[in-house]
């Protein structure tokens, strides 16, 4: 399904089903060779069945993931990284037949992640691919040893505040990187590295690389109450990543080969279970609490202002907690009272 938003701005200034061959030129995704969908099933090494058999609806993402920045929204467990595996491989054999170095930067949000997406892509390919993270100490790494990775890799699997460090650092020039994969992209707001990369690197580089996302759902629970807000959030996310959404509309194929949860209805009778114990304790603690706080207000030593303002913050958050915790032995039981504590951490 396409955004409904058509004419949003900063959106999708270039294709991605190429790149320019010519070895005198600076790698470029604009007016890339045509390249057909028969050939590219047929005798590309890339699509070769032995190594992968692509399902239809993945071969779909992926035809529409090579004309333009692409957001693919498909549920967990239905393939997202085969696509980019099979994007990676199309433009690594460009690359090297244009002759010029240009690096593929795959980024995870999780230690985790970054070494199952490495060992995917490792395994897929024939190409020369390294993993960076924090444990790694790689925010100890020189410029040399940096020009050493990126001389000797093809593709890089890295944790967004990795890239995002290097490229502060300059060790890292974003013009040097031809294809950009952002896994769990959704993650892009605020302060956190994938939107910091985007707003001080991508936005202001001059040969943008292209970018395909990877999310199962591109709105995040917080700040969500309409279906406007959902569409606003969707409409700043591809903004941000400068690419379109792009999810499957018939299902029937997915749903054959990704599992899907089944929804049990469980209702609550509250009149069955008393919490009126618990309750008592509750407000008990709470009280106790509050009462611990107002003092540090009044305590000579937090007379800064700044301290002040998160001690008051801190009563307020407790406030809010406690409230929502009461609401929900009323009026839903234990369990999702225990629910909105997880969520509310």
């Amino acid at each position: 399904m396409h955004s409904p938003k058509q004419d949003r701005t900063n959106l999708l200034k270039q294709s991605i089903n190429g790149i320019s061959l010519d070895p005198s030129s600076d790698i470029s995704l604009i007016n890339p060779p045509d390249y057909s969908t028969a050939k590219l099933e047929s005798s590309s090494s890339f699509l070769d069945p032995m190594d992968f058999n692509p399902r239809r609806y993945q071969m779909k993402v992926y035809e529409v993931a090579r004309k333009r920045n692409t957001i693919a929204v498909l549920e967990t467990g239905s393939g997202k990284t085969m696509i980019a595996v099979m994007l990676i491989k199309e433009i690594s054999q460009i690359v090297k037949s244009s002759g010029v170095k240009k690096l593929i930067i795959f980024l995870a949000p999780t230690v985790n992640l970054v070494n199952q997406q490495y060992e995917v892509i490792k395994v897929h390919t024939n190409l020369d691919v390294g993993e960076y993270y924090g444990a790694k100490r790689v925010d100890e790494w020189s410029l040399k040893s940096w020009e050493k990775e990126l001389n000797e890799h093809d593709v890089l699997v890295m944790t967004p505040q990795v890239l995002l460090d290097v490229l502060r650092k300059a060790f890292l020039h974003l013009e040097t990187v031809c294809f950009l994969i952002i896994d769990e992209c959704h993650r892009a707001t605020g302060n956190h590295p994938y939107a910091r990369i985007m707003k001080e690197f991508y936005h202001k580089c001059n040969n943008k690389p292209k970018i395909f996302g990877m999310t199962a759902s591109p709105v995040v629970r917080r700040g969500v109450s309409s279906a406007m807000d959902c569409e606003n959030q969707m409409s700043e996310l591809e903004c941000l990543l400068d690419s379109q959404i792009y999810t499957i509309e018939d299902r029937t194929e997915m749903e054959v080969f990704v599992p899907s949860a089944k929804e049990i209805y469980l209702f609550y009778d509250k009149s069955q279970f008393s919490s009126s114990d618990l309750k008592e304790k509750i407000e008990a603690s709470f009280s106790k609490f509050d009462a611990s706080m107002l003092n540090l207000q009044k305590s000579p030593e937090n007379f800064y202002k700044d301290i002040d303002d998160k001690l008051k913050a801190l009563q307020k958050r407790l406030s809010n907690d406690h409230a929502k915790i009461l609401y929900c032995l009323d009026d839903l039981g234990l369990i999702c009272a225990h629910e909105v504590w997880l969520f509310s951490q």
